[in-house]
């Protein structure tokens, strides 16, 4: 795979990614834009007490915070309020200057605090609502504007705060017609041209944007505002002078306000000058201790730097106060992929892209998430719309186009890979991982000699050989060019001596050449350069294994975990090698050990939950995934074995409930949708089980299982139209596959029309013979009364394909139900030959000697039952079997469990009720036997009334 990312695995911030549009149309991350500028993390301090003797006088004090506020002292201003309201806690008009002071400050929560109190408190709301809708435009409560706003008169200051609101929802007819109905009333009115300036910046019409900024200057060249947006488009033209000096101005003017430190921090983290931009957030950071906006800054900086950690905490402050900051919501997004952690930033990524569709950065994160959760296909389908030239002509987009060929190379598309990464690489001639990519697609494509001269250059390019090189020899090896591979690795080698890989890779290509004893030199020299290096002890592992000496590769893992006592990976080969000898036991104490030894780590108590789970102590398996879910909530394989735990032990609501979780996680998952469909179905949830079908059909329309699955569960329902017409739309999509025309024929059996059915499988059979396709023909042909026909065909086929285990162990079903227990008998028997862990054999072999009384049936359900003790079948089986020969004790526990799991199953119900009888308790028996009437498809209800007259 080619690595799209840097080294800390982050995306890199795009040119301009500090420069921000108007609120809700964040682009990359960078300082929030009005109206979205400054969040108070905490509010100030307490205001200072007077003294007991000083005369209060409220409206002199008023009149003074107005001159500080008109000096630029806004913090004096702030205090000599805070004195007011200490006397007059009720003054409507000391809330509202308060409130107006804190939106001077950029300090939006206190600002809205005070002005619903000074609203409440009955200040005139003319006076009011325009302050307290500027607090609320820029926390990005759109909605409470309007409802804010709802019933007053179309005054220009309210058109224009709709204005805002709307361009903030992205929706920009609403905000020009509002704006042009503000400039009709007030022709000049500052707020619309803003307004307009902010909406040309959206249509890509920035100077149109400068010029009505600077219209706006005309009437008042001193308001903070209009230089701020005067600054964002400046920087956004490439003028950084004029951005800086704008910024500046506003520093001369509102020496207090933290927001122009903060742009020019962010004008010098656009450029790259960081100590600059530390240097400027510091001055932020000092007029506003706490702002939110400051801390934002500091994440990205810390991002920008390579702490991600650091920067991922500064951006949880910034979204527990204001959980809608898109930009903090985009950042986060990139730092959660920079850590590796793809559910938390898918999370966050399709948050910000909901906000803003088509978002190029966002879009080409959520595709690297989407890459590496292996989902080619929706990766493309963010990235193909910003190809296209009426979707953004990004053609000179190396970072797109180089994602976008990486997602076609998973998606096996390599002549769209191919002309994605050449168009990638004419752009940028000198990037040797392009020419490595360009090559992989040409391998792809079977272009071996093209492949190759691709890789010879990018290894030429790359100054160490390097991903190119290894690649330049895997290819050779493919193409069984051994001597080409050897020099390829001997080129490496002189480059990067040092690399134990390198040397790995050798003993790969001698290996590959037959030469066992140069291979294992080649190992051997790995290990001197890493004595802990994986794969050359893995691989000297396997040569040991070969060669009839696997004692010495424990050796070998063994010496090395003396050098590191808890190196999990060790202790899992360790394991992974005693599993590999038929040793659970010792396999069971390696991996113990190595969740005992690295507690904090999941890999390794992962590989312990399913070792527990092959091995049936599904109690174990339960309790290990519970601590892994509880200790790493977010993470996606740990819900997934949960789940599996669950389902294991019987859970089967909790078990659907995880996978529910689990498709939260991972919202553009067809194959979780399918998995959730499986949970769901197996607790009952059939409507829930359609639901996530339909999703993961949403999601993959093409996704062959999910439309199987749909098509038996409408069926199942005698939802027969839909499911007939999905059958045929999936015909249509694939008429040489046969899958159409299997779903089909089977809807059509269900509606007990065999013949119509046996057309549609002799059709599908045709396209592609298989014997899940021989099933359902077989299937047809019992339905029509020709089930020896069938049988024959089945046998047939087995003839020839000997190891179809499926099929076989269809046919031996299909003669146990029609009670030929000498024919079903002999194939039961020869699929446990072949496969002794075969459940269902297991099971319905153990049945069938217990109706010949053979003595083997009791030990053959024991084994069914310890290989799948959560099964209702299997519990039923041992559980019956034990209380035909008496043992009640034993036998009762096992059906009641059976019953609990499978409540609708009349037979099952009706072995528990006659184990009641046979074990004395006549009460117990009547009731389950009553239930069993109750119900419906049980065939011997007249058994079960005699009985019931007898009790």
């Amino acid at each position: 795979m080619v690595k799209l990312s840097a080294a800390s695995g982050a995306a890199p911030l795009p040119p301009g990614a500090a420069c921000a549009p108007p609120a809700r149309r964040a682009g990359p991350p960078g300082r929030p834009r009005r109206p979205l500028r400054c969040w108070p993390l905490a509010v100030l301090a307490a205001a200072l007490a007077l003294s007991g003797c000083a005369r209060h006088d409220g409206a002199a004090q008023m009149a003074q915070a107005r001159q500080y506020q008109q000096q630029g002292k806004t913090r004096a201003a702030i205090i000599e309020m805070k004195n007011v309201l200490q006397q007059e806690s009720g003054n409507g008009a000391a809330r509202l200057l308060l409130g107006e002071l804190y939106l001077d400050t950029g300090d939006v929560l206190s600002a809205d605090k005070e002005l619903r109190r000074a609203l409440a408190l009955g200040a005139p709301k003319p006076q009011v609502l325009p302050a307290l809708g500027r607090a609320l435009l820029q926390q990005g409560q759109f909605e409470q504007l309007d409802a804010l706003l709802a019933d007053t008169e179309a005054q220009p200051v309210y058109l224009v705060l709709r204005g805002n609101a709307a361009l903030g929802r992205n929706q920009i007819e609403p905000a020009a017609k509002l704006f042009e109905q503000a400039l009709r009333g007030q022709p000049g009115h500052a707020g619309a041209l803003l307004g307009q300036a902010r909406l040309a910046l959206a249509r890509r019409q920035p100077q149109a944007a400068l010029l009505l900024v600077e219209q706006a200057l005309q009437g008042n060249p001193d308001e903070p505002d209009h230089l701020r947006l005067k600054g964002d488009l400046l920087r956004l033209q490439g003028d950084s002078a004029g951005a800086l000096l704008a910024y500046q101005r506003i520093v001369r003017l509102r020496p207090e306000q933290a927001q122009a430190q903060v742009d020019i921090a962010n004008l010098h983290l656009q450029a790259g000058r960081i100590e600059q931009a530390k240097a400027a957030l510091a001055l932020a950071r000092k007029a506003g201790p706490g702002q939110l906006l400051v801390v934002y800054t500091q994440a990205l900086i810390d991002f920008r730097e390579g702490r991600l950690a650091a920067s991922l905490d500064q951006l949880q402050q910034v979204l527990r106060v204001a959980p809608e900051h898109m930009p903090s919501v985009l950042l986060c997004g990139a730092v959660q992929l920079g850590l590796g952690a793809y559910q938390q930033a898918e999370q966050q990524l399709a948050r910000f892209l909901a906000a803003n569709p088509g978002q190029v950065y966002a879009s080409k994160l959520m595709a690297t998430v989407a890459l590496k959760n292996g989902a080619p296909e929706q990766a493309l389908q963010l990235l193909e719309p910003l190809l296209e030239p009426a979707g953004g002509a990004r053609q000179g987009d190396v970072e797109l186009l180089t994602l976008a060929g990486e997602a076609y190379m998973q998606g096996r598309k390599f002549d769209k890979a191919a002309a994605a990464f050449e168009q990638a690489s004419a752009l940028a001639p000198q990037a040797a991982m392009l020419h490595a990519a360009l090559g992989v697609s040409r391998i792809g494509m079977g272009e071996s000699g093209r492949a190759i001269a691709e890789l010879e250059r990018a290894a030429s390019l790359e100054p160490k050989g390097g991903r190119a090189g290894v690649l330049l020899v895997l290819t050779h090896l493919r193409a069984k060019d051994y001597p080409k591979a050897l020099a390829a690795v001997k080129q490496m080698e002189r480059q990067q001596g040092g690399n134990p890989l390198v040397h790995n890779l050798k003993g790969g290509v001698l290996l590959a050449s037959r030469d066992v004893a140069g291979a294992r030199a080649s190992f051997e020299h790995a290990l001197t350069l890493d004595p802990l290096y994986l794969p050359a002890l893995e691989n000297l592992a396997q040569l040991d294994t070969l060669e009839k000496h696997p004692e010495l590769a424990r050796q070998r893992y063994e010496a090395a975990l003396r050098r590191a006592p808890k190196n999990a990976a060790i202790l899992g080969a360790l394991a992974k090698l005693a599993t590999a000898q038929g040793k659970p036991a010792e396999a069971r104490v390696w991996l113990e050990r190595a969740a005992r030894d690295n507690p904090e780590a999941l890999a390794p108590a992962m590989l312990l939950a399913h070792f527990y789970l092959r091995s049936g102590e599904q109690q174990k398996a339960l309790v290990q995934a519970q601590k892994l879910q509880a200790s790493n909530p977010g993470n996606a394989d740990a819900l997934a074995l949960l789940a599996e735990a669950q389902t294991a032990t019987g859970q089967l609501e909790p078990a659907a409930d995880s996978m529910a979780k689990l498709a939260l996680l991972q919202p553009a998952s067809a194959a979780v949708q399918m998995r959730l469909s499986t949970a769901q179905l197996s607790a009952g949830d059939i409507a829930g089980a359609v639901r996530s079908l339909r999703k993961a059909l949403a999601l993959q329309p093409d996704l062959p299982q999910a439309q199987a699955a749909l098509v038996q569960l409408l069926t199942a329902q005698a939802g027969y139209a839909p499911a007939l017409a999905l059958a045929r739309e999936v015909q249509r999509g694939h008429a040489e596959a046969p899958l159409g025309y299997k779903l089909e024929g089977d809807v059509l059996l269900a509606q007990k029309r065999p013949e119509a059915a046996l057309a549609l499988y002799q059709r599908a059979f045709g396209l592609a013979p298989s014997g899940p396709l021989l099933i359902p023909l077989h299937g047809a042909l019992k339905a029509m009364g020709r089930t020896a026909q069938g049988n024959a065909r089945l046998r047939d086929w087995l003839a020839q394909h000997p190891a179809d285990q499926p099929t076989r162990l269809h046919l031996a079903s299909s003669l146990l139900a029609d009670k030929d227990y000498p024919a079903a008998r002999e194939q039961f028997e020869r699929i446990l030959r072949d496969d002794p862990a075969n459940v269902i054999a297991l099971n319905d072999l153990a049945w069938l000697y217990q109706q010949q009384n053979d003595g083997r049936a009791v030990a053959l359900a024991e084994r069914a039952y310890k290989l799948a003790p959560a099964t209702p079948a299997v519990l039923d089986t041992l559980g019956w079997i034990l209380a035909e020969r008496g043992e009640h004790a034993r036998a009762l526990p096992l059906l009641r469990l059976a019953s609990e799991r499978a409540p609708e199953a009349g037979e099952i119900r009706y072995h528990l009720g006659m184990s009641l009888l046979k074990s004395g308790d006549r009460r117990g028996a009547r009731s389950e036997l009553e239930k069993v009437l109750a119900g419906k498809d049980f065939g011997r209800r007249d058994e079960v009334k005699e009985v019931l007259t007898r009790l």
